[in-house]
């Protein structure tokens, strides 16, 4: 059977189910040779924003907001045309300090592959490994290293050596130094 033409919508779902292993995909776009990296995203941010009623269909529109954080999660509808609206503006996106700084860091950690399976899976190894303990030693030792041995820590808390504060944690008076 010969292939028929598609509607927009329907090569937009098309698209939408071949992300998974498309151009699209999230391991080549979250990754340390992402084109992302070098694009301003901000900028694509807003574009976005601004195309929302003539860029993406109602179907594209909740799987967007459905991956919004909680707070911008508004299905709301305008009540002329029946369709989502978007719930950040273009003005938000725009003048947010917290989005401003997000953007350039996320480029970032794309860049510095933090994204990669191979990096969040020794992430996620490290973290086990330091619940477990197995940097303790070096992180005392590190300490140590930093700020001293420990011997001046009694059982009791620190040990006032003679110079240091009084009982009533005041700096003692004498040697020359007064009060002022």
């Amino acid at each position: 059977m010969p292939p028929t033409k598609s509607s927009k919508s329907s090569k937009r779902t098309a698209a939408a189910a071949s992300t998974k292993s498309g151009p699209w995909s999230t391991c080549r776009i979250l990754n340390s040779t992402s084109p992302a990296a070098t694009k301003d995203l901000h900028a694509l941010l807003v574009q976005c924003i601004s195309g929302w009623h003539s860029n993406y269909t109602e179907a594209e529109k909740r799987a967007i907001i459905d991956k919004l954080p909680p707070r911008f999660r508004t299905y709301d509808v305008d009540e002329t045309t029946g369709s989502l609206l978007c719930p950040i503006s273009a003005d938000f996106a725009l003048e947010d300090p917290y989005l401003k700084a997000a953007v350039p860091r996320f480029k970032q950690h794309v860049n510095e592959g933090y994204y990669e399976q191979g990096w969040q899976n020794k992430a996620r190894k490290a973290m086990q490994e330091r619940r477990e303990g197995k940097f303790d030693t070096y992180l005392q030792e590190q300490m140590e290293a930093a700020f001293g041995d420990g011997e001046d820590v009694g059982d009791n808390g620190p040990v006032v050596e003679e110079g240091g504060l009084s009982s009533d944690g005041e700096w003692p008076v004498g040697k020359g130094k007064g009060r002022r």
